[in-house]
Formats: structure tokens, C-alpha cells, sequence
């Protein structure tokens, strides 16, 4: 079904030139209806991408989420955070304290050492794992417009098999 299928980047309305012209019309008739907020929800995924600087390390992603979380317009709902991806993930720790992160790399460098007979021939199995082990996706609960963090919590990329460009989704799910 096209309406649920439509994948495009709001923040980015160049990207609508790479769409074919019937789905485009689509797009730009639900955008200027009454029912924007009707379409918006559900049937629109938002896109960014992250670029990595190092092999592993964990890239604070929370200003770009809760951006897009406040032009939704959603009062209350979810946001599912995903990365398509089989070596990288998320997670939510803390980001107050740079040093948090840097510890969880080292404990995850310790439990998954790169010195094993791994049969995977790419020589990334550890990349693999530790992106097995972190998960690619987190829910966020959305109320009053804001997203619901800790104080001290942050959205992160886990990057394990960097430096790479990666991709992250957003789709909203509204619930009142």
C-alpha cells in the first residue's frame, strides 16, 4: 500500500526532486491538506544520517531526535529510533559524563576481544556482536510535545566498525 510505504526527509525537501512525479504529487497534496497531521503520522519516516570518526565510539544523537520529534507537532505518542545496520546500534546512557561512554567500550572491548578465531571473513565479528549486544533500536516516550528523558540521559549511535556514514530512522507514533 503507497501510504504506508513513503519514505521521505522532511527536514531535507530537496529529496523530494528524487521522487517519482505521481508519488510526488501525493506527498505535496497530504502535506497541504487539513488531514497533514492525519498523514504525518505513521505513513512519513524521518531520515539522517551520522557520520563516524573512529572505529568504535558512541555519537550523542539526542538534538537531532528531539528536533525532529518537535516539528511532528505530536503531543503525546513514541519515537522509535532505528539503524538499519548490522554493525552499529543504540542505546540510551548516560550524557553528562563523556567518561561513561568510553567505559563501555572498554568493558565491551574486554568481554568480545578482537584476538578470537572468528570465521566471519570480513574481520569485523566483533563489530557484529557488539551491535547484537547494544541493539538497533530504542523507543522514546513523547509527552507534552518533548521527549521523556532522564536528566542525565542521551540517545547514542553505537559506532563499532567505523568510520562509516550511517543511517538513522525515526517514525512517530502518535497515541492521543
Amino acid at each position: 500500500m503507497l501510504e504506508k510505504t513513503i519514505f521521505c526527509v522532511i527536514h531535507s525537501p530537496w529529496i523530494l526532486n528524487l521522487v517519482p512525479s505521481n508519488i510526488y504529487k501525493y506527498i505535496r497534496n497530504a502535506l497541504s491538506s487539513k488531514n497533514f497531521k492525519k498523514f504525518l503520522i505513521g505513513e512519513i519516516m524521518f531520515c539522517f544520517s551520522v557520520q563516524s570518526a573512529k572505529k568504535e565510539e558512541f555519537i550523542d544523537i539526542t538534538a537531532k531526535v528531539r528536533s525532529l520529534v518537535e516539528s511532528t507537532g505530536i503531543k503525546n505518542g513514541l519515537a522509535c529510533v532505528f539503524v538499519p545496520h548490522t554493525t552499529c546500534g543504540l542505546t540510551i546512557n548516560e550524557n553528562a559524563d563523556p567518561d561513561v561512554r568510553a567505559d563501555i567500550l572498554m568493558a565491551l572491548r574486554k568481554a568480545i576481544p578482537d584476538n578470537l578465531a572468528f570465521a566471519h571473513l570480513e574481520g569485523n565479528s566483533t563489530a557484529h556482536i557488539k551491535a547484537s549486544l547494544m541493539g538497533s533500536s530504542v523507543n522514546l516516550i513523547v509527552e507534552k510535545g518533548q521527549l521523556q528523558l532522564g536528566t542525565w540521559q542521551g540517545v547514542f549511535l553505537c559506532e563499532f566498525d567505523g568510520p562509516r556514514t550511517r543511517k538513522v530512522w525515526v517514525q512517530m507514533i502518535e497515541t492521543d
